[in-house]
């Protein structure tokens, strides 16, 4: 590791501070502008769903795309530079889209597309940068509680991000919606200057080795060993199997319970509170819980809670409404417990040179599984009926969570 000593020393908990309120900002913006524009799009331009959709693959796309290009980035700059330069693409991105809907509805659709490839590149460096950054700059044993305030300030933004921009567009207009975003995210960059100059070396004395920027080289390093493997497995098949589900969710909520949309919107945004209490309670549990055994049983919550939703949609009246706010409730518990376990180990787990290259081939995997979700669940809602495909898929993502019990992650020590 090398590190610039201009930068000025900080106790770790300042620095987890300054970190965790810099992810804060950072995320409530982009939480804004996600749902700023496919709201703007449809009711202020009239856009269709395919607008809307082109819109959708431009936001998640360039992580993929450029996962390759992000790890060559990090692994040759150091990270405050890196997340400082991801910040400033979406303040100009959110600067730009403020002004474009003055020209014409066009420009607009054309703008809103850029602007969304540039938080897609800026999410995948920040992402990581962030994974490069916090194993280098805090001792092993501050890694929990580092991981555990990121994720708070990540759930806390999303879950109040879309609440203040229907606020915002209601009291500033849709342009000083994107001027408010784009303060944030400068905010963000204030924020940020106080973080170290860290960035990865190279093992001294190492024989050449293959390229370590390649996504195959990313990808391979997150089944490198048994437990990374299982976990690894683990992501796929939850971030698969979620988005079936979400792709007719609704649907079947509105076709099924007393619940409607209003109501939905209530139980989703109170369900992110659990994410942020979940991130909490992670670098609080028994010693028991705090390594394998503790990923093994939140992760099997986390994939299990599934089965609730289905269950809610058969049982009539109250009672059917209360399993899927369990639901709900239950799945972000568990997936923040358990993606700060998760987070350490890998932190732990991966070498510093293989960091970035396995982030991005991790995200790039994840995020690939989200629209084969997507698509795979309005396939299976068209032969099935949605609530039959939601118990269908809710039953195999409870089979294949199983998996998490293996001996090998239960073995991890905290």
């Amino acid at each position: 590791m090398s590190t610039d000593t201009s930068a000025p020393a900080r106790e770790p908990a300042a620095l987890t501070r300054r970190l965790s309120s810099a992810t804060f900002v950072s995320f409530f913006a982009i939480a804004v502008i996600e749902f700023a524009v496919p709201f703007v799009a449809v009711a202020t331009l009239g856009a269709n769903a395919m607008i809307v959709a082109v819109l959708g693959v431009c936001r998640f796309a360039p992580q993929v795309v450029f996962a390759r290009a992000a790890t060559a980035v990090v692994n040759r700059y150091d990270q405050r530079t890196v997340m400082l330069a991801s910040e400033w693409l979406r303040v100009l991105a959110f600067a730009l889209s403020a002004v474009a809907l003055l020209a014409s509805p066009v420009v607009g659709f054309v703008v809103f597309a850029l602007a969304n490839l540039a938080l897609g590149l800026g999410s995948i460096l920040t992402a990581v940068a962030v994974q490069v950054l916090v194993p280098l700059a805090f001792d092993d044993r501050d890694l929990p509680r580092v991981y555990s305030r990121l994720g708070m300030a990540e759930s806390l933004a999303d879950g109040g991000g879309p609440f203040f921009a229907g606020l915002a567009l209601a009291m500033f207009d849709v342009s000083g919606t994107f001027v408010v975003a784009a303060g944030l995210a400068a905010a963000a960059c204030l924020l940020l200057r106080g973080m170290p100059r860290v960035r990865v070396s190279e093992p001294t004395g190492a024989a050449p080795t293959r390229d370590r920027s390649t996504l195959r080289h990313g990808i391979r390093a997150n089944f490198a060993t048994g437990p990374l493997r299982v976990l690894t497995g683990w992501a796929l098949a939850y971030n698969l199997g979620q988005c079936l589900i979400e792709a007719m969710l609704l649907i079947a909520i509105l076709e099924r319970t007393s619940i409607g949309a209003a109501s939905y919107g209530v139980i989703k945004t109170c369900a992110v509170l659990f994410a942020a209490l979940g991130a909490y309670l992670a670098t609080r549990l028994p010693k028991a819980l705090s390594g394998g055994w503790g990923i093994s049983l939140f992760g099997f919550g986390a994939i299990g809670s599934y089965v609730l939703l289905g269950i809610g949609l058969y049982v009539p009246g109250a009672a059917g409404v209360a399993f899927i706010v369990a639901g709900f409730a239950l799945d972000e518990l568990c997936s923040g417990i358990v993606l700060v376990l998760i987070q350490t180990f890998r932190a732990r787990a991966i070498a510093n040179e293989d960091r970035a290259a396995a982030t991005a081939g991790y995200r790039a995997m994840n995020l690939t599984a989200v629209p084969v979700g997507f698509l795979l669940g309005g396939v299976l809602g068209l032969v099935l009926s949605p609530s039959a495909t939601i118990v269908a898929v809710g039953a195999a993502m409870l089979v294949f969570g199983l998996v998490i019990w293996s001996p090998r992650v239960r073995a991890v020590a905290a």
